[in-house]
């Protein structure tokens, strides 16, 4: 209402937010998937879903951009942590932020986290069925 719509310039940046939407939905899934494979450890596990809906509003860039942080914790954030690939990296896509290096930069810091929590998802699942087969499940 304020402040004018931003159009992307480049027409290769509309593929690449579909793209990096697409990586952003399928990362919060594997995130979800392992908060809620805890269930096989736990009797509740409303606690753990709860942190994780706090931490993921707050350091996914929800709240306040990552960029207003100082530099040093905002990149420490942006690619040590999955949350930034939820929604601050689609954003950023979006409006060209650093242009296309800093587009495919932060697509490639989405699909790497993406295989790594899938990855950490496939384990810990072989883990709890394991677990479950043993207590006789």
């Amino acid at each position: 209402m304020f402040f004018p719509f931003y159009w992307p310039e480049r027409l290769v940046s509309y593929p690449l937010f579909l793209v990096s939407l697409t990586l952003a939905v399928t990362l919060c899934f594997a995130c979800r998937y392992l908060v809620n494979l805890t269930a096989f450890w736990l009797l509740d596990i409303r606690g753990v879903s709860s942190l994780w809906m706090a931490a993921s509003s707050v350091l996914s860039g929800l709240y306040f951009p990552i960029a207003f942080l100082p530099e040093g914790l905002a990149a420490a954030l942006q690619f040590g942590t999955p949350f930034p690939s939820l929604m601050q990296f689609p954003t950023d896509v979006a409006v060209e932020r650093d242009g296309l290096p800093g587009q495919l930069t932060r697509i490639g810091v989405q699909l790497a986290w993406t295989v790594i929590l899938f990855g950490l998802a496939l384990y810990v699942q072989r883990r709890a069925l394991r677990k479950l087969v043993v207590q006789g499940g």
